[in-house]
């Protein structure tokens, strides 16, 4: 447990013989996730024997993940399960995790992200916003990206397309450096907006792009894996401190282990859905693009982010990364 998640769980508490807890998330039937927070309110609600009631409200129905971020730090909404990137709006270093080819593999990136080198950013989002993190993080996948029909190998073969972003900076800066143009769209119109070609290309990790059947629309699936997506399990500060020790404790370790569960998952659909993206026929697979070119493109643009992210920040990660690396 981290020094920062023992210092809230010193929080005093007021006991209460049974508490619900409104748990609002962007995720649809069909996605893990989906299922995953389901389970951790059934296992929350057999281990406090009732004391804790989950009430989960999927896909959007309480509001976008910006919003829903917006009402935990509110306490409107008790808990959410944003990426690190929507709860950026709040506290920008947010955003460091999903850096366009900052890591390796996903091991190098857990052992980062779950160690000290995130704390002071937690600690920041709990202290002046409200939220506390449950769950650190939970992997989502490596994004991809999709077009309507133009084969993309290498950065200058994006030229001028709009490409659909998430309302993040690190977005707009990466797509800007592939030489397109970055369009932001709720995630829930991403759909209509390609199939009507109010865009020429999207990106995300293959399984939203199955998920959300992106791949019936685009033509071409790029696999340039520029960006790992990590979600991760909040509650409002408040609403954990009136949990009893005893069902705060409950509650981080159900979440810990439907994370993991979803990590696992997650990795091996993402190699089941691609095949079956394959043989769709729907969509021709580019296996092979150059990442190093790409990875050169946007190299320049962490000059803007570090500064957006603060460039103590940013340091502590990039050596955290050489630790881990052995260089």
């Amino acid at each position: 447990m981290s020094i920062l998640l023992a210092g809230v769980l010193a929080l005093a508490a007021v006991p209460a013989t049974a508490q619900t807890l409104r748990f609002g998330h962007a995720n649809a039937p069909g996605e893990i996730a989906y299922d995953m927070f389901n389970e951790l309110a059934e296992n929350v609600k057999t281990r406090t024997k009732g004391a804790v009631t989950i009430r989960i409200f999927p896909s959007e129905q309480l509001g976008k993940e910006a919003d829903l971020v917006q009402q935990v730090k509110s306490g409107a909404l008790d808990m959410s399960a944003p990426s690190m990137p929507v709860m950026s709006s709040l506290v920008p270093a947010m955003e460091m995790a999903s850096g366009p080819f900052l890591w390796n593999d996903w091991k190098e990136a857990e052992t980062v992200l779950r160690g000290p080198t995130f704390d002071p950013i937690w600690a920041e989002l709990t202290d002046k916003h409200n939220i506390v993190p449950v769950s650190k993080i939970l992997y989502w996948g490596w994004r991809n990206f999709t077009f309507t029909n133009k084969e993309v190998r290498k950065p200058e073969d994006m030229a001028n397309l709009k490409v659909r972003v998430p309302e993040s900076p690190i977005w707009v800066e990466m797509v800007k450096a592939f030489g397109a143009a970055p369009t932001p769209i709720p995630f829930g119109e991403v759909y209509t907006a390609l199939q009507q070609k109010t865009v020429d290309g999207q990106e995300n990790p293959i399984p939203t792009i199955y998920s959300r059947k992106f791949y019936e629309v685009q033509g071409v699936l790029t696999m340039s894996r520029h960006m790992l997506q990590n979600n991760t399990i909040v509650i409002n500060k408040a609403s954990f401190a009136k949990l009893s020790p005893e069902n705060r404790k409950v509650l981080i370790e159900e979440a810990a282990k439907v994370s993991a569960k979803n990590t696992e998952l997650q990795q091996g659909r993402e190699k089941s859905m691609l095949e079956e993206i394959r043989k769709s026929g729907k969509t021709r697979i580019i296996d092979d693009p150059d990442r190093a070119a790409f990875q050169a493109k946007v190299e320049p643009a962490y000059a803007n982010l570090a500064t957006r992210w603060g460039n103590d920040h940013y340091k502590r990660m990039k050596d955290a990364i050489a630790k881990v690396r052995g260089k």
